[in-house]
């Protein structure tokens, strides 16, 4: 049978095909005023992005650094080689105040449009510090200032929340999410912000508790992108493709347990390595794309441990999922979550290959 060249219309983001424009200045934080030499010198050393508490200033590295405080390879709190390029910004979280970072977009946002915030996080891994649960971007007509450590008056435009704690300081996480804006947006703030909720069943305090032996957590920052997700119809070319393929991409039996294995934690724990979000955001779009489908999110655990601390840290991975499908906007009626520990292997747990084959996420769609 001879190939067959189709020309489908197709509503895709321009940003797949095209450069997609960044709103923030400096996003990779490589342009410096000047090169730091000790720890708080950010309001000093970086370019276009500012902090505003009144006490401390903000922390800048950079691989090029002399100070054996503020260089990449080894500073005041730890190390970390950047996510890209030679340097990031950095913010502390303590019981006396709270570092922020804070800049201008490039133009304001427009009302009704939606746009991907994306960056990238690593805790310091100096053994004093601890670490936070959750992160917000507020965006404002105008640039504001907090006092110290004072709880937000508003809830925050975005909330990042992973309530097993960002402890990972070995490896940079990402942080992704889409906003959809009121067009007043001309500042972008980011930071560890205490602010309080308050639901149908209860009242919760956010970011209050910070955990470590001195109450003081330290969080290394780099790849800040704003982007405007536009669609637009460009014509693709698609060769030799069966319908049957196309919908294999599409579409997932109801009912049945899809095993996401690319979505791997920490050892023992319930914080997601940063290799799981491309398979997480693969899920997060195809409920997006499919209002109408709920899913069930089921962890699993190999048979190393306790049985009961198994089941629940199979429960507490299967949460964190969730939680971060909530990021991305996918209401909490459409998901539910369950663990069973270590009570259904699909391989041996002799080995370490069939261990990690049982630490796994399966999701139902229903």
């Amino acid at each position: 049978m001879k190939n067959l060249h189709v020309f489908l219309l197709l509503f895709i983001a321009s940003g797949n095909l095209f450069a997609q424009e960044n709103l923030l200045s400096n996003s990779d934080f490589e342009k410096h005023k000047a090169l730091p030499t000790d720890i708080g010198q950010g309001k000093n050393c970086l370019s276009d992005w500012i902090n505003q508490v009144l006490e401390g200033g903000g922390d800048y590295y950079h691989a090029d650094s002399k100070g054996t405080k503020s260089n990449t390879s080894r500073n005041y709190f730890g190390k970390q080689e950047p996510h890209s390029g030679k340097a990031y910004a950095g913010i502390c979280i303590t019981r006396n105040y709270r570092e922020y970072l804070q800049t201008q977009l490039r133009k304001p946002l427009e009302k009704g449009k939606k746009y991907k915030v994306e960056l990238y996080i690593s805790r310091g891994d100096a053994k004093w510090l601890g670490s936070m649960k959750g992160f917000c971007i507020i965006f404002s007509s105008d640039t504001f200032r907090l006092e110290k450590y004072g709880p937000l008056i508003s809830k925050p435009s975005m909330v990042f929340r992973n309530e097993a704690g960002y402890n990972n300081s070995e490896e940079w996480v990402q942080l992704s999410q889409i906003y959809e804006a009121d067009g007043t947006e001309r500042y972008l703030t980011f930071g560890c912000f205490v602010y309080r909720e308050k639901t149908e069943f209860a009242i919760m305090n956010y970011n209050v508790e910070i955990p470590g032996k001195r109450n003081y957590a330290h969080y290394f920052i780099d790849d800040f992108t704003l982007i405007p997700l536009d669609e637009k119809i460009i014509p693709v070319e698609v060769v030799e493709q069966k319908p049957s393929e196309i919908e294999a991409q599409k579409m997932y039996e109801t009912g049945k347990a899809h095993i996401f294995k690319n979505i791997v934690f920490e050892s023992g724990k319930a914080d997601l390595l940063p290799s799981s979000f491309n398979e997480l955001n693969e899920l997060a779009d195809y409920l997006i794309n499919n209002p109408a489908v709920r899913a069930n999110i089921i962890g699993h655990t190999d048979n190393i441990g306790k049985k009961e601390d198994n089941l629940a840290l199979s429960k507490n991975r299967a949460q964190t999922v969730i939680n971060f499908l909530k990021e991305k906007n996918i209401s909490a009626s459409r998901l539910s979550f369950d663990g069973k520990g270590d009570m259904e292997p699909i391989s041996k747990n002799e080995t370490e290959e069939g261990r990690q084959i049982n630490r796994r996420v399966e999701v139902v769609f229903q």
